[in-house]
């Protein structure tokens, strides 16, 4: 314990830095500015959420609490949430060893750094509720029907913020299934521990239902959480060449250890170790997500179970190589970091060499506080503005909404315009609307895998019109964008 208090007093600040010199990220713009419009008087829902509803008040709470919405106070949030996740990392791994548990925590502390968590990303949540679902289910403290009953609320707690965490309940009912098919678990028992499970998973979302029905937002609740991420966002490769090689590192470990695991002795103690077969499970069925999109995100909720597996067949490893030369000379232990350490910075040469600069520089925000100062001074305190592609954090710089209920123009937001086609001409022909930018990109939206669709041109058509007859275009030394100001 005393090492693992130690780690973490070198990890936070390093973390820190790493976060506050990353910025905001694309995806972490769009969750601080709808967490901000909370306490701009608007509620859940009156923006389409890319994720579900406890991400964005939970933001809003914390970053209240932290000292409000500035770089300082969110690196912070980000770094909590990632000493969250080692903390749950400890206590999952430490089931099957101190060991095992120190080497899985700096894993999952590498993890952190490679898979976004330096940005807002809720599957740093997921991750905290899954390992320690997975913790109270196979602990040995209480009674066993409360234990899973108590981690299936634990698992619709972490649905609550992303609705992939529901791929960590078919792992629960796998592991439940594979117990009974290895007769570890009679027929009604298994059925009973299922149920119980799938209960507490469906608690916290009956009562998050109930709220928002008492509230008239029953139909966006169910929409944006449950309709739409499973059924309505479509499957693409975007990111799938990058998530390859910034994640090469960690690919090759896991293809060695399935390699190693099926040898002797090893296979013999995974076999007598069900608690890996959860763990196992729920990282395999956690990468269907993948599926959708290979954003190096969207693996975090599966690599910190994976990195358990890790963490246990290292230890074995080590284990058996003592029991034949005593102990792990420091000679081995060098070559075992060493081995690792050139794995990692082979990732990094190949994925973007200018990250290492995050270590040893603290970044200049002064450039965008200046840009959200110019926005407000030409929008005043009652306007709109609308912000597109990668101008999106405009919003969050200047404290300023848009008239239409989307923040950014991604797959969401094309789901959103097939059923509403005039929203662009509506919000171009309205007064309040003062300002229009666009970003750099080409693509002008967002969702560049349906520029071509029907509903998407129409709606950039509508917009070119809108922008001909109600604004001009204006170039400003002042400002580094052209953009369209009411005429």
């Amino acid at each position: 314990m005393t090492r693992f208090r130690l780690f973490l007093v070198l990890f936070c600040p390093i973390f820190f830095l790493f976060a506050y010199n990353s910025g905001y990220g694309y995806d972490a713009y769009e969750y601080l500015i709808l967490a901000r419009t909370l306490n701009e008087g608007y509620n859940l829902y009156d923006f389409i959420p890319s994720k579900s509803y406890l991400l964005y008040s939970s933001t809003n709470v914390l970053l209240n609490l932290l000292g409000g919405y500035n770089h300082v106070s969110v690196s912070a949030l980000i770094t909590l949430l990632a000493t969250g996740v080692l903390v749950s990392s400890w206590r999952a791994a430490r089931l099957f060893g101190e060991r095992v548990a120190f080497l899985t925590v700096a894993l999952t502390a590498t993890c952190c750094f490679f898979m976004e968590m330096n940005f807002l990303e809720p599957e740093s949540w997921i991750a905290i509720f899954g390992l320690n679902a997975f913790t109270l289910a196979v602990g040995n403290n209480g009674k066993p029907n409360w234990r899973w009953f108590g981690a299936g609320i634990l698992l619709g707690i972490a649905m609550c913020f992303k609705s992939v965490a529901a791929f960590y309940v078919v792992g629960f009912g796998a592991f439940i299934l594979l117990l009974w098919l290895t007769g570890r678990l009679t027929f009604w028992p298994m059925v009973g521990r299922g149920m119980l499970v799938l209960a507490g998973f469906v608690a916290p979302l009956l009562l998050s239902m109930f709220y928002f029905y008492t509230t008239n937002r029953l139909d966006a609740h169910l929409e944006w959480t449950y309709i739409y991420p499973f059924g309505g966002y479509p499957s693409h490769t975007l990111f799938l060449t990058k998530f390859l090689i910034k994640l090469s590192w960690l690919l090759l470990l896991l293809l060695v250890s399935f390699f190693v695991v099926f040898q002797q002795p090893y296979r013999t103690i995974y076999q007598q170790t069900p608690a890996l077969w959860l763990a196992l499970l729920v990282a395999s069925f956690s990468c269907v997500t993948m599926l959708k999109t290979q954003a190096s995100h969207y693996f975090f909720q599966a690599a910190v179970f994976f990195v358990i597996h890790l963490g246990f067949l290292a230890d074995q490893w080590l284990a058996q190589y003592e029991a034949r030369h005593q102990k792990v000379s420091y000679r081995m232990a060098f070559w075992g970091a060493g081995v690792v350490a050139l794995l990692l910075l082979v990732s990094i040469l190949l994925y973007r060499p200018a990250t290492v600069q995050r270590f040893f520089t603290i970044r200049n925000y002064q450039d965008e506080e200046q840009a959200g100062a110019f926005i407000r001074e030409q929008v005043g305190q009652a306007g709109h503005v609308l912000f597109f592609d990668n101008a999106l954090a405009l919003y969050y710089l200047s404290d300023r909404e848009p008239n239409v209920p989307f923040i950014f123009t991604e797959m969401q937001t094309t789901h959103y315009i097939k059923s509403h086609p005039d929203t662009y001409g509506r919000a171009l022909a309205d007064t309040s609307l003062k300002l229009v930018i666009f970003g750099n990109r080409s693509s002008l939206i967002d969702d560049s895998t349906a520029l071509q669709e029907p509903a998407n041109a129409y709606a950039i058509q509508q917009l070119r019109a809108g922008l001909e007859k109600h604004f001009v275009k204006v170039q400003n030394p002042h400002f580094p964008l052209p953009y369209w100001r009411r005429k």
